[in-house]
């Protein structure tokens, strides 16, 4: 490759100037962008630039190391503690509640034809849950309905089967309403 060649192309390499000052060219590439350097200005001046560049930022890492003071950690958290506001107010939910449709609207359009079968699937795994919860609804009702119906018969067995033992319950239970209510009335007061 001569001089000339050199002149005549107008294209120049920008990243092999970064490459080069790295060291990451080959000898040849190394030796081609030198001869390129010496004949194009704007490249040579990229060259220096660059240059200057990474000794601006090795002289400003090389200065004194900036220490943080030892509460730095605790003053940033309660500074970002204390700005986030959640949502508080109506507006926030009622905004972000229309954030979240408008999403869901734009994935329905994203979706397109397979929107019908994305909705089919879902609503049959909403089915599927309402299934299991009305399982255990009505399981969890059975039982306490068993456990009801076997202590009202051991109650009417054993308390309602003479007087002083339903006196006795009648007085436990005036006890326990009267203590009752007035918990319930020192928590209004408080």
């Amino acid at each position: 490759m001569s001089f000339q060649d050199v002149e005549i192309s107008n294209e120049c390499q920008r990243a092999d100037i970064a490459a080069y000052i790295d060291g990451e060219l080959s000898q040849r590439e190394e030796l081609e962008l030198e001869m390129h350097l010496a004949v194009c200005e704007s490249c040579a001046e990229e060259l220096n630039q660059q240059k200057k560049l990474l000794r601006a930022l090795d002289f400003a890492l090389e200065e004194e190391k900036f220490e943080l003071p030892e509460n730095f950690t605790k003053v940033v958290v309660a500074n970002a503690e204390s700005r986030v506001s959640g949502l508080r107010r109506s507006s926030e939910r009622f905004n972000a509640l229309l954030i979240c449709s408008a999403l869901f609207l734009l994935v329905l359009i994203g979706l397109g034809a397979e929107a019908k079968s994305v909705l089919f699937s879902f609503g049959r795994v909403f089915e599927q849950f309402l299934v299991v919860g009305s399982f255990a609804f009505h399981l969890i009702y059975d039982i306490a309905l068993g456990i009801i119906v076997i202590v009202r018969s051991l109650l009417f067995q054993f308390v309602f089967s003479s007087t002083v033992s339903i006196a006795l319950f009648t007085v436990i239970f005036g006890f326990s309403a009267v203590i009752f209510s007035r918990l319930l009335f020192r928590r209004k007061q408080i």
